[in-house]
């Protein structure tokens, strides 16, 4: 097509769009007026118009039908709203060339998310920031009621933030049938209304499901987490446990007049919660004045982030003060979770230490926002920086935050204190050890490319550093660098060494690793009897990768003979510790003729440990389970949320069984 050409059907567009919202003064404007044009996600795009930065929504419009009249009669009355200073402000409309999509032009925020904002402020934030939250949001969701507009998806991402103030892009909500777009059409539950999650109908949201919503963000404001984040999302008991009357804990300082009022919002009965009006007025007779008399604001100072320059650093001496002044109870259980986080530390891989650390928090009832809070804030939280970086790392009593990471990991191996002043051993051998983590978890950090650039050259730089000090673990990645050629040129015999000086110090990922060389002949002579040998040497030792290897050994014959029973045994015990494909395999030796009496029940058990724990096979299998009612109560609901996890993670099987379960519910 000619320049000529083009140019004409950009104007011809632009014409069409001007003739139909000139008439009801609506400033329509040409796509090529915005530059810089950047997706923010799926549907929303950041622009710069002449000199305002602005934000462009996609909007799905069906010319065979009313959506162009829908469109239009929205933008009038959510003109009639934007008087609030906390909805966001309209500026017109304007339409992608070559589409027929139509794109809103809203306010711009510059802060993000209410999650976003409380993961990067909450530890500047006392109760006098929160509590102004707090008030703008139940201010603004007032308006909408008076106006008897129902938000139906009120969540901590659904509201935003500018320059520290509360914004609602309430497009859309006015509408008895909305105006379709680009979003994910699945609330997260955590917010939902337990008498919705009952029906799963639309009848049953209204003003009451919007006080119950208020009543978690609420909370969330007061934790600076989301809600339930220990048991994400990828557990559908969850869902059940709402309905049935399961809350979140309330976070020690929590002013009690403020507590009391997201409780009586998240009451099950909808009908016995209060209304807008009450909970705006409740909020307003919190006074500052009281919040100190109440309790302990629990503020946590603000940590500058250091340079990331390891040799250059010169961090402050601190005192060797150990386990002193906080609660008594909580302190002891510190101490036990870092005695475990070391233990793991030096015994599993990586992939499985968060997943052990979650367990043993929930496992102990508790709860994870409090235990960071009270490391970040404990007098020697210089003694286990490595381990509140870790909780940062992986979302344990936070979102997930590789930046913050990265500051305590950084912290840890770079840590310099006092220690004329103490002979203790335990309290040097904390020291060395948090400085060992923190060091090689840094370097990972380098290595993945997590809040940092990649880095693969500096990773192993620092692995080396900390291996010429003696650390089995940061020899273990060495070892894995030289066998995959990642920041060091690639040396499968340099590897096989490696990893075999680490093992006989005792490294179990090592011991793995070294029966892995032997089993692929990588770095050495192949020989599968000795591959088995290392492999159940790191097993009995505990290392649980190990486990899941020795079952599979068994199961398929590799150096030792097959023996389906012994399989299911180390199975067991690698699956009980939490590894998700030994949880599958035992799905499948309960569903099918495994040697192994056939039990749906608990093929079905052990598929949804694996589904939880983001095994994409077992949430499409899951999805079939709950669909069919195989080993379960049948369950569509559960049905389309597994499958649905699937397709996230790309199983492309589930697709299909989705658009059969959609089909039937027409």
């Amino acid at each position: 097509m000619s320049q000529v050409k083009t140019n004409e059907k950009k104007w011809d567009t632009w014409m069409d769009g001007f003739v139909i919202f000139q008439k009801e003064n609506i400033t329509f404007y040409q796509y090529t007026e915005f530059r810089n044009v950047n997706l923010i996600n799926a549907n929303i795009f950041k622009a710069t118009f002449k000199t305002k930065t602005v934000t462009l929504k996609n909007v799905y419009l069906n010319l065979n039908d009313n959506t162009l009249d829908n469109l239009i009669n929205e933008i009038k009355r959510y003109r009639k709203l934007e008087i609030h200073d906390n909805i966001l402000k309209f500026y017109g409309i304007t339409k992608q060339e070559n589409t027929d999509n139509y794109m809103i032009i809203l306010e711009y925020v510059n802060e993000g998310s209410l999650r976003q904002y409380l993961k990067t402020n909450f530890q500047k934030l006392d109760w006098f920031a929160k509590l102004n939250l707090a008030k703008q949001i139940g201010n603004v969701l007032m308006f909408l009621h008076s106006n008897d507009i129902i938000h139906g998806k009120f969540n901590s991402e659904n509201i935003l933030i500018h320059n520290g103030n509360i914004k609602l892009n309430i497009f859309g909500l006015t509408q008895i049938m909305p105006l379709r777009f680009f979003t994910n059409n699945h609330d997260p539950i955590q917010y939902m209304d337990p008498q919705y999650l009952e029906l799963f109908s639309p009848i049953g949201k209204n003003k009451n499901s919007d006080i119950f919503g208020l009543g978690i963000i609420l909370w969330e404001i007061s934790s600076g987490s989301p809600p339930f984040e220990m048991e994400s999302s990828s557990n559908v008991d969850l869902l059940y446990n709402i309905s049935k009357g399961k809350r979140e804990m309330a976070i020690s300082g929590t002013p009690h007049k403020y507590k009391e009022i997201y409780t009586d919002c998240w009451k099950h009965n909808g009908n016995t919660r209060p209304d807008i009006f009450q909970v705006v007025k409740n909020l307003s007779e919190i006074i500052i004045s009281d919040i100190s008399v109440e309790f302990e604001t629990p503020y946590v100072e603000d940590i500058k982030l250091e340079n990331l320059n390891m040799q250059n650093e010169e961090p402050e001496i601190k005192s060797d003060l150990l386990f002193t002044d906080a609660t008594i109870e909580v302190n002891s259980f510190i101490k036990d979770l870092i005695e475990f986080f070391i233990d793991i530390s030096t015994k599993q891989s990586q992939d499985m230490k968060p997943i052990l650390v979650k367990n043993y928090i929930r496992e102990h009832e508790k709860n994870p926002v409090e235990i960071l809070f009270e490391m970040i804030r404990h007098p020697s939280e210089h003694l286990f920086t490595s381990l509140i970086g870790f909780f940062y790392r992986y979302g344990i009593g936070t979102v997930v935050d590789n930046q913050m990471a990265i500051k305590f990991f950084n912290l840890a191996a770079n840590e310099i204190v006092d220690t004329s002043s103490s002979n203790s051993l335990p309290f040097m051998k904390l020291y060395n050890i948090n400085k060992e983590i923190g060091a090689i978890f840094l370097a990972d950090m380098y290595f993945h490319g997590l809040g940092v650039e990649q880095d693969t050259k500096k990773a192993f730089q620092i692995y080396s550093n900390v291996a010429d000090k003696g650390s089995n673990i940061a020899l273990n990645s060495m070892a894995y660098c030289y066998d995959k050629g990642f920041g060091v040129e690639k040396n499968e015999e340099k590897a096989f060494e490696t990893y075999l000086k680490s093992a006989e110090k005792g490294n179990l990922m090592a011991q793995s690793n070294v029966g892995s060389c032997y089993k692929d002949g990588s770095g050495i002579t192949i020989d599968i009897t000795k591959g088995f040998q290392y492999r159940i040497k790191s097993a009995r030792a505990g290392n649980i990768n190990a486990m899941h290897n020795v079952g599979f050994y068994y199961d398929l014959g590799i150096g030792v003979s097959e023996d389906k029973k012994e399989a299911f045994k180390w199975y067991i015990k690698a699956a009980e510790k939490g590894y998700s494909i030994s949880q599958y395999n035992l799905g499948v030796y309960y569903g099918s003729d495994h040697g192994i009496s056939n039990d749906q029940v608990k093929a079905f058990e052990w598929y949804k440990k694996a589904a939880e724990n983001d095994d994409y096979k077992s949430q499409y299998i899951i999805g079939g389970y709950f669909y069919a009612g195989i080993g379960t109560r049948k369950d569509i609901i559960k049905a389309i949320y597994w499958l649905d996890k699937a397709k996230e993670n790309g199983n492309i099987s589930a697709n299909g069984l989705l658009e059969e379960i959609m089909y039937l519910l027409q």
